[in-house]
């Protein structure tokens, strides 16, 4: 990871953008990268499941929120696009913590970001590393009939029980393309 980029820098931007954009309203709030997160850039959590456990095996406290960014997706990217994915995480914990909706991309989320945008920050409700979260796809299925290909980072179809969102055929589990590439 960039040196630039260390948790410290990433919460003195955080502190930054919440005095510039949300009047220093957000409360404090952890960051963290991981090398997990695979799906999407970003994401902000306001509570976990009542499976998470902390380090010590105890449960971590119900109201711990925190902003996680994902290292392998960001890592290689421009500094434009983690500072826009962080200030997207916070326009989440804004309407969390603020507004108390449950985060979405709605017409709050959207004003929010254009407001900020003005200033040229560049934040997306979509990023545009489908590519990048593609070749992390460990596990893919093909439908029987129309041959509709569906990629995921963890085996969450199973074919016995779902079906092609398509054309509702039979799904076969087979091996993502990026990885059937790389043994060629």
């Amino acid at each position: 990871m960039r040196e630039a980029f260390t948790l410290d820098r990433l919460q003195g931007l955080w502190a930054e953008l919440n005095l510039r954009y949300f009047r220093s309203v957000l409360p404090a709030i952890e960051i963290e990268w991981s090398r997990r997160l695979t799906a999407s850039s970003g994401m902000f959590i306001s509570r976990f499941g009542p499976r998470a456990r902390a380090a010590g095996g105890e449960r971590p406290p119900r109201n711990r929120r925190l902003i996680r960014l994902s290292r392998p997706l960001l890592e290689s990217q421009p500094e434009r696009e983690i500072i826009g994915t962080l200030a997207h995480e916070m326009i989440h914990q804004w309407q969390f913590d603020v507004l108390k909706k449950r985060p979405n991309h709605g017409s709050d989320f959207r004003d929010k970001m254009a407001a900020m945008n003005r200033d040229g920050l560049g934040i997306t409700i979509r990023h545009d590393l489908d590519e990048a979260v593609r070749a992390l796809a460990r596990y893919a299925w093909r439908c029987l009939r129309c041959g509709r290909v569906y990629e995921r980072h963890r085996r969450t179809i199973r074919p016995h029980v779902h079906r092609c969102g398509q054309c509702a055929s039979r799904l076969k589990e087979i091996k993502p393309a990026h990885l059937v590439s790389r043994e060629a």
